[in-house]
Protein backbone atom coordinates (compact mmCIF):
# COMPACT_ATOMS: atom_id res chain seq x y z
CA UNK A 1 0.00 0.00 0.00
CA UNK A 2 1.80 3.60 -0.66
CA UNK A 3 2.07 6.22 1.93
CA UNK A 4 -0.82 8.68 2.47
CA UNK A 5 -0.61 12.12 0.85
CA UNK A 6 0.28 15.00 2.48
CA UNK A 7 -2.94 16.22 2.07
CA UNK A 8 -4.54 12.77 3.81
CA UNK A 9 -2.22 13.30 6.56
CA UNK A 10 -3.16 16.50 7.37
CA UNK A 11 -6.90 15.56 7.80
CA UNK A 12 -6.12 13.00 10.05
CA UNK A 13 -4.11 14.80 12.75
CA UNK A 14 -6.07 15.27 15.87
CA UNK A 15 -7.02 18.24 17.61
CA UNK A 16 -4.41 18.35 20.26
CA UNK A 17 -2.10 18.04 17.69
CA UNK A 18 -3.01 21.71 15.93
CA UNK A 19 -3.03 23.08 19.80
CA UNK A 20 0.72 21.74 20.31
CA UNK A 21 1.66 23.12 16.93
CA UNK A 22 -0.03 26.55 17.78
CA UNK A 23 1.84 26.78 21.47
CA UNK A 24 4.71 25.27 19.38
CA UNK A 25 4.70 28.01 17.34
CA UNK A 26 4.51 30.68 19.77
CA UNK A 27 6.97 29.04 22.15
CA UNK A 28 9.88 29.03 19.41
CA UNK A 29 9.06 32.85 18.42
CA UNK A 30 9.96 33.39 22.17
CA UNK A 31 13.23 31.53 21.99
CA UNK A 32 15.09 35.12 22.61
CA UNK A 33 17.76 34.51 25.13
CA UNK A 34 19.83 31.86 23.94
CA UNK A 35 20.96 32.76 20.44
CA UNK A 36 22.02 36.05 22.02
CA UNK A 37 22.97 34.88 25.06
CA UNK A 38 26.71 35.02 24.25
CA UNK A 39 26.23 38.89 22.82
CA UNK A 40 24.26 39.74 25.94
CA UNK A 41 28.02 38.29 28.10
CA UNK A 42 30.33 40.15 25.91
CA UNK A 43 28.51 43.17 26.03
CA UNK A 44 27.98 42.99 29.79
CA UNK A 45 32.03 42.95 30.10
CA UNK A 46 32.53 39.54 30.20
CA UNK A 47 35.25 37.72 28.27
CA UNK A 48 33.86 35.32 25.24
CA UNK A 49 35.75 32.10 27.52
CA UNK A 50 33.52 32.89 30.36
CA UNK A 51 30.33 33.48 28.02
CA UNK A 52 31.05 30.11 26.31
CA UNK A 53 31.01 28.82 30.29
CA UNK A 54 28.09 30.47 30.87
CA UNK A 55 26.15 28.63 27.59
CA UNK A 56 27.59 25.50 28.57
CA UNK A 57 26.20 26.07 32.35
CA UNK A 58 22.79 26.31 30.60
CA UNK A 59 23.44 23.08 28.35
CA UNK A 60 24.37 21.28 31.32
CA UNK A 61 21.08 22.12 32.61
CA UNK A 62 19.39 20.58 29.65
CA UNK A 63 21.64 17.67 29.76
CA UNK A 64 20.24 16.96 33.49
CA UNK A 65 16.71 17.96 31.80
CA UNK A 66 16.77 14.99 29.50
CA UNK A 67 17.15 12.48 31.99
CA UNK A 68 14.30 14.25 34.09
CA UNK A 69 11.89 15.18 31.51
CA UNK A 70 12.13 11.80 29.61
CA UNK A 71 11.64 9.67 33.23
CA UNK A 72 8.30 12.30 33.98
CA UNK A 73 6.75 12.17 30.55
CA UNK A 74 7.10 8.84 31.07
CA UNK A 75 5.75 8.07 34.51
CA UNK A 76 3.24 10.94 35.14
CA UNK A 77 2.42 12.05 31.76
CA UNK A 78 3.29 14.08 28.73
CA UNK A 79 1.43 17.35 29.12
CA UNK A 80 2.41 17.40 33.18
CA UNK A 81 5.83 17.57 32.14
CA UNK A 82 5.79 20.19 29.49
CA UNK A 83 3.56 22.68 31.91
CA UNK A 84 5.94 22.33 34.55
CA UNK A 85 8.97 22.76 32.28
CA UNK A 86 7.57 25.46 31.25
CA UNK A 87 6.66 27.08 34.63
CA UNK A 88 9.52 26.39 35.84
CA UNK A 89 11.41 27.68 32.80
CA UNK A 90 10.11 31.20 32.97
CA UNK A 91 10.67 31.51 36.20
CA UNK A 92 14.19 30.96 36.00
CA UNK A 93 14.10 33.30 33.13
CA UNK A 94 13.23 36.53 34.92
CA UNK A 95 15.98 35.66 38.06
CA UNK A 96 18.87 35.41 35.18
CA UNK A 97 17.61 38.41 33.60
CA UNK A 98 18.26 40.59 37.25
CA UNK A 99 21.59 38.56 37.70
CA UNK A 100 25.50 39.97 36.99
CA UNK A 101 28.05 38.67 38.70
CA UNK A 102 29.80 35.88 37.01
CA UNK A 103 28.99 32.72 39.40
CA UNK A 104 25.06 34.03 39.67
CA UNK A 105 25.15 34.48 35.75
CA UNK A 106 26.85 30.85 34.91
CA UNK A 107 24.21 29.57 38.43
CA UNK A 108 21.16 30.86 37.04
CA UNK A 109 22.13 29.91 33.45
CA UNK A 110 22.42 26.21 34.73
CA UNK A 111 19.00 26.37 36.26
CA UNK A 112 17.22 27.44 33.16
CA UNK A 113 18.55 25.20 30.90
CA UNK A 114 17.41 22.42 33.36
CA UNK A 115 13.85 23.59 33.74
CA UNK A 116 13.39 25.14 30.09
CA UNK A 117 14.18 21.50 27.99
CA UNK A 118 12.68 19.29 30.19
CA UNK A 119 9.56 19.50 28.24
CA UNK A 120 11.13 18.19 25.60
CA UNK A 121 11.23 14.81 25.46
CA UNK A 122 7.50 14.91 26.55
CA UNK A 123 6.75 16.92 23.33
CA UNK A 124 8.22 14.46 20.96
CA UNK A 125 6.82 11.61 22.73
CA UNK A 126 3.68 13.01 22.75
CA UNK A 127 3.51 13.52 18.91
CA UNK A 128 4.51 9.77 18.36
CA UNK A 129 1.29 9.01 21.00
CA UNK A 130 -1.11 10.78 19.43
CA UNK A 131 0.41 10.45 15.41
CA UNK A 132 -0.41 7.16 13.56
CA UNK A 133 3.18 5.56 12.16
CA UNK A 134 2.06 5.86 8.28
CA UNK A 135 1.65 10.12 8.92
CA UNK A 136 4.41 10.40 11.19
CA UNK A 137 6.80 11.98 8.57
CA UNK A 138 4.18 14.65 7.85
CA UNK A 139 3.74 15.15 11.33
CA UNK A 140 7.17 16.06 11.93
CA UNK A 141 7.33 18.16 8.61
CA UNK A 142 4.23 20.54 10.15
CA UNK A 143 6.06 20.80 13.44
CA UNK A 144 9.25 22.03 11.80
CA UNK A 145 7.41 24.35 9.83
CA UNK A 146 6.05 25.63 13.13
CA UNK A 147 9.31 25.79 15.26
CA UNK A 148 11.01 27.44 12.08
CA UNK A 149 8.21 29.89 11.60
CA UNK A 150 8.57 31.18 15.02
CA UNK A 151 12.28 30.76 14.60
CA UNK A 152 12.04 32.95 11.26
CA UNK A 153 10.10 35.99 13.00
CA UNK A 154 11.37 36.04 16.47
CA UNK A 155 15.07 36.59 16.13
CA UNK A 156 13.98 39.54 14.15
CA UNK A 157 11.77 40.58 16.92
CA UNK A 158 14.39 39.89 19.38
CA UNK A 159 17.50 41.84 17.87
CA UNK A 160 15.12 45.51 17.56
CA UNK A 161 14.51 44.38 21.44
CA UNK A 162 18.23 44.07 22.17
CA UNK A 163 19.01 47.02 20.75
CA UNK A 164 16.82 48.87 23.13
CA UNK A 165 17.16 46.48 26.24
CA UNK A 166 18.39 42.82 26.89
CA UNK A 167 15.80 42.82 29.77
CA UNK A 168 12.92 42.49 27.62
CA UNK A 169 14.40 38.91 25.68
CA UNK A 170 14.09 37.80 29.30
CA UNK A 171 10.91 38.56 29.56
CA UNK A 172 9.46 37.66 26.14
CA UNK A 173 11.19 34.46 26.48
CA UNK A 174 9.38 33.50 29.94
CA UNK A 175 6.18 34.73 29.09
CA UNK A 176 6.08 32.64 25.73
CA UNK A 177 6.94 29.89 28.42
CA UNK A 178 4.02 30.35 30.42
CA UNK A 179 1.77 30.41 27.62
CA UNK A 180 2.97 26.91 26.44
CA UNK A 181 2.22 25.23 29.72
CA UNK A 182 -0.74 26.69 29.66
CA UNK A 183 -2.06 25.38 26.32
CA UNK A 184 0.14 21.87 27.20
CA UNK A 185 -1.79 21.90 30.66
CA UNK A 186 -5.43 22.55 29.11
CA UNK A 187 -5.85 21.46 25.60
CA UNK A 188 -3.37 18.83 26.03
CA UNK A 189 -3.44 14.81 26.91
CA UNK A 190 -0.97 12.77 29.46
CA UNK A 191 -0.54 10.40 26.38
CA UNK A 192 0.81 6.62 27.28
CA UNK A 193 2.15 6.32 30.71
CA UNK A 194 4.33 3.18 32.16
CA UNK A 195 4.03 1.83 35.34
CA UNK A 196 6.32 2.34 38.28
CA UNK A 197 7.87 -0.75 37.55
CA UNK A 198 8.73 -0.08 34.23
CA UNK A 199 9.33 3.51 33.65
CA UNK A 200 12.41 3.47 35.13
CA UNK A 201 15.56 4.35 33.36
CA UNK A 202 16.97 1.20 33.90
CA UNK A 203 14.48 -1.00 31.41
CA UNK A 204 15.33 1.42 28.93
CA UNK A 205 18.85 1.18 29.31
CA UNK A 206 18.86 -2.05 28.22
CA UNK A 207 16.55 -1.05 25.81
CA UNK A 208 19.33 1.14 24.27
CA UNK A 209 22.00 -0.70 24.63
CA UNK A 210 20.74 -3.56 22.25
CA UNK A 211 19.41 -1.27 19.62
CA UNK A 212 22.26 -0.56 17.68
CA UNK A 213 21.00 2.29 15.35
CA UNK A 214 19.61 4.42 17.93
CA UNK A 215 23.25 4.18 19.56
CA UNK A 216 24.71 5.46 16.00
CA UNK A 217 22.10 8.01 15.70
CA UNK A 218 23.11 9.18 19.22
CA UNK A 219 26.61 9.21 18.61
CA UNK A 220 25.93 11.35 15.85
CA UNK A 221 23.67 13.78 17.55
CA UNK A 222 26.44 14.34 19.41
CA UNK A 223 28.74 15.29 16.85
CA UNK A 224 26.32 17.44 14.86
CA UNK A 225 25.21 19.50 17.95
CA UNK A 226 28.46 20.73 18.23
CA UNK A 227 28.39 21.66 14.85
CA UNK A 228 24.63 23.17 15.05
CA UNK A 229 25.65 25.12 18.58
CA UNK A 230 27.94 27.29 16.64
CA UNK A 231 25.54 29.47 15.44
CA UNK A 232 24.69 30.70 18.72
CA UNK A 233 28.07 30.84 19.98
CA UNK A 234 31.54 31.21 17.92
CA UNK A 235 28.93 32.42 14.65
CA UNK A 236 27.04 35.18 16.95
CA UNK A 237 30.57 36.31 18.39
CA UNK A 238 31.81 36.04 14.94
CA UNK A 239 29.36 38.17 13.49
CA UNK A 240 29.60 40.68 16.72
CA UNK A 241 33.38 41.18 15.62
CA UNK A 242 32.87 41.76 11.60
CA UNK A 243 29.86 43.28 10.68
CA UNK A 244 29.51 46.88 11.47
CA UNK A 245 25.99 49.22 11.25
CA UNK A 246 24.80 49.34 7.84
CA UNK A 247 23.12 52.39 6.82
CA UNK A 248 20.58 51.20 3.08
CA UNK A 249 18.05 53.58 1.56
CA UNK A 250 18.12 56.04 4.28
CA UNK A 251 17.44 53.16 6.99
CA UNK A 252 20.36 52.68 9.78
CA UNK A 253 20.45 48.85 10.45
CA UNK A 254 22.17 48.20 14.01
CA UNK A 255 24.55 45.07 14.23
CA UNK A 256 22.67 43.27 16.62
CA UNK A 257 19.19 43.86 14.02
CA UNK A 258 21.35 42.58 11.39
CA UNK A 259 22.44 39.12 13.33
CA UNK A 260 18.69 38.64 13.94
CA UNK A 261 18.03 38.90 10.32
CA UNK A 262 20.64 36.70 8.92
CA UNK A 263 19.20 34.16 11.53
CA UNK A 264 15.92 34.97 10.73
CA UNK A 265 16.79 33.53 7.02
CA UNK A 266 17.40 30.55 8.04
CA UNK A 267 13.59 30.04 9.39
CA UNK A 268 11.88 31.71 6.33
CA UNK A 269 14.12 29.28 4.09
CA UNK A 270 12.85 25.92 6.18
CA UNK A 271 9.39 27.31 6.15
CA UNK A 272 9.50 28.00 2.16
CA UNK A 273 11.18 25.02 1.35
CA UNK A 274 11.48 22.25 3.79
CA UNK A 275 8.22 20.70 2.50
CA UNK A 276 8.63 20.76 -1.47
CA UNK A 277 12.88 19.91 -0.86
CA UNK A 278 10.96 16.69 1.54
CA UNK A 279 8.72 15.77 -1.49
CA UNK A 280 11.51 15.94 -4.27
CA UNK A 281 13.48 13.56 -2.11
CA UNK A 282 11.12 11.47 -0.74
CA UNK A 283 12.44 8.21 -2.41
CA UNK A 284 16.18 9.08 -1.22
CA UNK A 285 17.47 6.55 1.44
CA UNK A 286 16.65 8.19 4.91
CA UNK A 287 20.00 7.47 6.44
CA UNK A 288 21.74 8.67 3.70
CA UNK A 289 20.06 12.22 3.65
CA UNK A 290 20.76 12.58 6.89
CA UNK A 291 24.12 12.29 6.44
CA UNK A 292 24.12 14.80 3.29
CA UNK A 293 22.31 16.73 5.45
CA UNK A 294 25.06 16.88 8.35
CA UNK A 295 27.97 17.48 6.15
CA UNK A 296 26.22 20.74 4.63
CA UNK A 297 25.43 21.95 7.74
CA UNK A 298 28.80 21.69 8.31
CA UNK A 299 30.89 22.85 5.71
CA UNK A 300 28.88 26.02 5.70
CA UNK A 301 30.82 27.24 8.24
CA UNK A 302 34.17 27.71 5.72
CA UNK A 303 32.77 30.10 4.21
CA UNK A 304 33.59 32.08 6.59
CA UNK A 305 37.34 31.70 6.14
CA UNK A 306 37.29 33.35 3.14
CA UNK A 307 35.07 36.65 3.74
CA UNK A 308 33.62 38.35 6.67
CA UNK A 309 31.30 40.88 5.13
CA UNK A 310 27.45 40.56 5.70
CA UNK A 311 27.45 38.43 2.36
CA UNK A 312 29.55 35.87 3.75
CA UNK A 313 27.37 35.42 6.46
CA UNK A 314 24.59 35.24 4.64
CA UNK A 315 25.65 32.62 2.51
CA UNK A 316 27.35 30.60 5.16
CA UNK A 317 23.65 30.86 6.66
CA UNK A 318 21.99 29.34 3.12
CA UNK A 319 24.47 26.25 2.74
CA UNK A 320 23.82 25.57 6.53
CA UNK A 321 20.07 25.71 6.19
CA UNK A 322 20.41 23.31 3.26
CA UNK A 323 21.96 20.85 5.02
CA UNK A 324 19.47 21.41 8.47
CA UNK A 325 17.00 20.66 6.03
CA UNK A 326 18.28 17.43 4.51
CA UNK A 327 19.03 16.23 7.79
CA UNK A 328 16.41 17.14 10.18
CA UNK A 329 13.09 16.68 8.14
CA UNK A 330 13.78 13.05 8.68
CA UNK A 331 15.94 12.69 11.86
CA UNK A 332 13.07 13.03 14.34
CA UNK A 333 10.98 10.16 12.31
CA UNK A 334 13.37 7.84 12.05
CA UNK A 335 14.70 8.38 15.50
CA UNK A 336 10.68 7.76 16.36
CA UNK A 337 10.94 4.58 14.18
CA UNK A 338 13.33 2.83 16.68
CA UNK A 339 11.69 3.56 19.87
CA UNK A 340 9.67 0.84 21.63
CA UNK A 341 5.85 2.22 22.43
CA UNK A 342 6.56 2.35 25.96
CA UNK A 343 9.66 3.81 26.17
CA UNK A 344 9.39 6.64 23.73
CA UNK A 345 10.05 9.28 26.23
CA UNK A 346 13.46 8.25 27.65
CA UNK A 347 14.43 7.03 24.33
CA UNK A 348 13.41 10.67 23.48
CA UNK A 349 15.45 11.98 26.16
CA UNK A 350 18.31 9.81 25.84
CA UNK A 351 18.29 11.43 22.01
CA UNK A 352 18.56 15.02 24.08
CA UNK A 353 21.57 13.73 26.87
CA UNK A 354 23.52 13.06 23.56
CA UNK A 355 22.46 16.75 22.01
CA UNK A 356 23.00 18.23 25.35
CA UNK A 357 26.58 16.87 25.19
CA UNK A 358 27.39 18.23 22.01
CA UNK A 359 25.77 21.70 23.59
CA UNK A 360 28.36 21.57 26.60
CA UNK A 361 31.05 20.62 24.50
CA UNK A 362 30.62 23.33 22.09
CA UNK A 363 29.71 26.22 24.65
CA UNK A 364 32.77 24.97 27.14
CA UNK A 365 35.28 24.84 24.16
CA UNK A 366 34.17 26.23 21.08
CA UNK A 367 34.70 30.15 22.48
CA UNK A 368 38.02 29.27 23.84
CA UNK A 369 39.36 28.01 20.46
CA UNK A 370 37.85 30.75 18.92
CA UNK A 371 40.08 33.06 20.83
CA UNK A 372 42.67 31.26 19.12
CA UNK A 373 41.66 30.26 16.05
CA UNK A 374 38.57 31.25 14.13
CA UNK A 375 39.77 29.09 11.12
CA UNK A 376 39.91 26.23 13.55
CA UNK A 377 36.77 25.96 14.76
CA UNK A 378 35.25 26.38 11.17
CA UNK A 379 37.92 23.05 9.74
CA UNK A 380 36.90 21.14 13.39
CA UNK A 381 33.02 22.10 12.47
CA UNK A 382 34.05 19.96 9.05
CA UNK A 383 35.70 16.82 10.58
CA UNK A 384 32.46 16.70 13.20
CA UNK A 385 30.27 17.23 10.51
CA UNK A 386 32.19 14.30 8.23
CA UNK A 387 32.47 11.58 11.26
CA UNK A 388 28.60 12.55 12.48
CA UNK A 389 27.69 11.40 8.25
CA UNK A 390 29.76 8.40 8.87
CA UNK A 391 27.82 7.27 11.91
CA UNK A 392 24.89 7.67 10.52
CA UNK A 393 25.20 6.00 7.32
CA UNK A 394 28.16 3.62 7.90
CA UNK A 395 27.44 -0.42 8.84
CA UNK A 396 27.72 0.20 12.31
CA UNK A 397 23.63 2.19 12.15
CA UNK A 398 22.23 -0.88 10.54
CA UNK A 399 19.92 -3.19 12.67
CA UNK A 400 21.03 -6.64 14.47
CA UNK A 401 18.73 -9.28 15.33
CA UNK A 402 18.79 -7.86 18.90
CA UNK A 403 17.85 -4.79 17.93
CA UNK A 404 13.88 -4.48 17.34
CA UNK A 405 12.95 -1.35 16.12
CA UNK A 406 9.65 -0.15 16.18
CA UNK A 407 9.30 0.87 12.26
CA UNK A 408 12.31 0.91 10.32
CA UNK A 409 12.09 3.75 7.59
CA UNK A 410 16.01 3.71 6.32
Amino acid sequence: MSPPTFRESLRAFPPAFWALIGATFVNKFGVFVVPFLTIFMTRSGFTPAQAGLTVAAYAAGGFLAAGLGGWMADRVGRNITMATASFTGAAAMMMLSQAHTFPLLVSLAFLTGLFMEAGNPATSALVQDIIPVEHRLAAYAVMRFSVNLGWAVGPMAAGFLAEHSFFWLFAGDAATAVFFGLVALIMLPKGNRGTRQTSGWGHALASIRRNRPFLALAAACVTISIVFRQLTTTFALHFENCVPALDWQGFHFKPLELYGFVMAVNGMMICLMEMPLTAVTRSWPVRNCIAMGYIGMSVSFLVLSFGVGLGAFLLAMVVFTFGEMMAFSRQQAYAASLAPDDMRGRYSGFLSWAWSLGNISASAFSLGMYQYSPNLVWLSSVVLGVLGALLIAGRFSRPVATATPAVSIS
